[in-house]
C-alpha cells in the first residue's frame, strides 16, 4: 500500500511539474492601418511568375519577373486600389481591366518559410464587386500577396 501511495504522489508531482512549464507567449504584431509605401510578394504556379507589389497612396504597381533573384522582369501592370482599414477589406482594379477584391489577414495567421506575415487574398471579381465563378463552381481567378 506505501508503494502504491509513493507512486500515486510520484504521479501526481510529475503532472503538476508539466503543468507548471511555461506556455510560450503569443506574438503580438501591429495592425495595418495603410497600405500605403508597402511592398508585397506574390507568385503564380502556373506561369512560374515571381511578382513585387508596391503600393503608393492610392495606386501601385505589380511587376513580375521569371527568376526568384527578380532579375529578368516579364510583366509590368499598374492598378489603383482602395483599402478599407476597419473592415480589412481591399479592393484592386488594374489598368488592363481585371478587378479583385478580397481581404487583409493579419500578420500571426499565416507563415511563408516559416515567418510570420501578413496576407491580402484577393479574388477575381464582376463589375458589381461578385466573386467570378467557373461553370463548375470554382473561384475563377485568385492572387494572393505577403508581407513580413
Amino acid at each position: 500500500m506505501k508503494r502504491l501511495l509513493q507512486t500515486l504522489v510520484c504521479a501526481l508531482l510529475a503532472v503538476a511539474f508539466v503543468g507548471c512549464h511555461p506556455e510560450e507567449e503569443a506574438k503580438s504584431y501591429p495592425e495595418l492601418e495603410t497600405l500605403n509605401a508597402t511592398l508585397w510578394y506574390s507568385y503564380d504556379q502556373t506561369t512560374a511568375t515571381y511578382y513585387d507589389v508596391t503600393f503608393g497612396a492610392t495606386n501601385g504597381e505589380m511587376v513580375g519577373y521569371s527568376d526568384p533573384e527578380r532579375t529578368a522582369e516579364v510583366s509590368r501592370e499598374g492598378f489603383e486600389y482602395t483599402f478599407d482599414a476597419v473592415m480589412d477589406v481591399v479592393t484592386v482594379n488594374f489598368d488592363e481591366g481585371a478587378r479583385y477584391a478580397g481581404i487583409l489577414v493579419p500578420k500571426g495567421q499565416f507563415q511563408v518559410s516559416n515567418i510570420d506575415v501578413y496576407l491580402i487574398q484577393l479574388y477575381g471579381v464582376d463589375e458589381n464587386g461578385e466573386i467570378v465563378y467557373t461553370p463548375e463552381g470554382q473561384v475563377k481567378d485568385s492572387m494572393l500577396f505577403w508581407k513580413e
